[in-house]
């Protein structure tokens, strides 16, 4: 049978430097672990993990390092930090979600770590915090959430929620009671966004995702609103005729109004606090969301990341700078695995903190203002499918396709195959306009599978994907 390649139709844009090379994406620790969760709180980065338990990073001291905090279960899912003691000091607690598995000793779904208050240093230690959960009927955490507040002129206190299949659960005393608040059989809750509406209420707007499944086995995004603290909630899902479900959600800190949903191909957009949806698709390039991360200083800079789903752990982070209109998608340079968890530094917005599926922990640099105002994507830079569709490999033709760049300049191409290695490199110079350009394949080195082929220009990237079938 004749090979021959076909060119899909999806692509993205990846951000670089002005002088052509991209940001560095910097190693932050705990490599070869699959981070499943992280969070921050008072200073500290702390990452819930796979069969290693939690640990806590101080972002105060550059040369800090990862201080293991135990395992309370092996199969952690979730993980959210607040204060146990107003004020913080080194009165700190931890809520880590978990998977049921008595085989290996995880008899619980959630445990609270309390920090021994009389010296940072000393550790403190785990016990279950799951009271008022039926663990038969639930047997997994899928999401922890919540609001801390501690400050000298507002009421603190601390309320945390739990998403599982099924329901919303409650806990305003640090997890030692918990209170479903929610339910629906049909419904999976996935993640949590909370919006401090101000210090001197207790009423806070809480946000949950996940999706809802009809009688024929098809999930519908679901996305919940509540304005009191999780007493009441309101359905704010959009409407969708394909099966799809929010895995991320994230609440503008200087307007509760704007909301942002991430969906498997679909990135949301709310100005009305869900009662209208606007879409923004990724061409046809279908992403696998699991987290998502506005920078607290400049709300207007938002990062999403996940997997592409054609793909088996396959990286998958994109910026976006100007409150999810455009987006860019950032490169890792080696293998870096899916995404599981996005988090900013609260305090300086230095860095956006990427935990991975397998990789460990990396961090991000956010831009200034000014490298942000020149990576503007150019309009006009633009890769088209190849033709002929389909290009028989037995016939030796090259790869053809057509260019539009707005200025005279250097373009590098590559071609990856599906393990990142790369197979191939060009670099031709081309004028400005559009033009007609074709590149050898050395076919000895194409197989059945995806192929990904990188075309870049003065630091912005566009990537086609490509299917080798046999």
């Amino acid at each position: 049978m004749k090979s021959f390649l076909s060119l899909l139709v999806s692509f993205f844009i990846a951000a670089g430097t002005p002088q052509g090379g991209a940001q560095p994406l910097e190693p932050f620790g705990l490599q070869g672990k699959t981070v499943t969760a992280m969070t921050f709180y008072g200073g500290s980065l702390y990452a819930a993990t796979e069969n290693d338990g939690v640990y806590r990073r101080y972002l105060g001291k550059p040369d800090s390092g990862w201080i293991h905090l135990g395992v309370p279960a092996k199969n952690l899912t979730s993980i959210f930090a607040f204060h146990t003691y107003c004020p913080l000091i080194c009165w700190k607690g931890v809520l880590a979600g978990a998977t049921l598995n008595p085989l290996q000793g995880d008899s619980a779904l959630i445990y609270f770590y309390q920090q021994r208050p009389d010296t940072c240093l000393n550790k403190g230690r785990w016990t279950v915090a799951d009271s008022g959960i039926n663990r038969t009927s639930v047997l997994r955490i899928n999401a922890l959430g919540g609001i801390d507040v501690c400050h000298p002129i507002a009421p603190t206190y601390v309320t945390a929620f739990a998403g599982t299949p099924g329901a919303i659960w409650r806990s305003e005393d640090r997890g030692k009671k918990w209170t479903r608040v929610w339910q629906a059989i049909s419904a999976n809750i996935l993640a949590f966004a909370t919006s401090q509406r101000s210090l001197l209420s207790s009423d806070d707007e809480i946000w949950a995702g996940g999706y809802t499944v009809n009688d024929k086995g098809i999930k519908y995004p679901l996305i919940l609103r509540s304005t009191d603290s999780g007493a009441h909630w309101e359905d704010r899902s959009p409407i969708s005729n394909v099966s799809d479900e929010c895995r991320a959600l994230a609440v503008d800190p200087a307007d509760a109004n704007i909301v942002y949903a991430a969906l498997r191909q679909t990135f949301l957009k709310s100005g009305d606090a869900g009662k209208t949806w606007r879409s923004r698709q990724f061409g046809e390039l279908i992403i696998i969301f699991r987290a998502m991360a506005i920078n607290p200083q400049r709300p207007q800079q938002i990062f999403a990341g996940g997997e592409v789903a054609d793909l088996v752990n396959f990286w998958g982070l994109f910026e976006s700078r100007d409150a999810g209109e455009h987006w860019q998608a950032v490169p890792a340079s080696g293998k870096v695995t899916a995404i599981n968890s996005l988090v900013f530094n609260a305090v300086d917005s230095q860095y956006v903190y990427v935990a991975t599926n397998g990789t460990g922990v990396y961090r991000y640099p956010r831009l200034t203002v000014g490298v942000e105002k020149e990576l503007t994507a150019p309009k006009s830079f633009h890769l088209s499918a190849n033709f002929p569709n389909p290009i028989y490999i037995a016939e030796n033709l090259p790869l053809a396709f057509r260019l539009n760049v707005p200025s005279t300049g250097e373009v590098t191409f590559r071609l990856f195959n599906i393990a990142g290695q790369e197979i191939g490199n060009w670099k031709i110079t081309v004028a400005a306009g559009g033009q007609n350009l074709a590149l050898p394949l050395d076919r000895s080195q194409l197989t059945g599978g995806i192929y990904f082929l990188q075309a870049e220009w003065r630091g912005q990237r566009i990537t086609r994907k490509l299917t080798v079938i046999r």
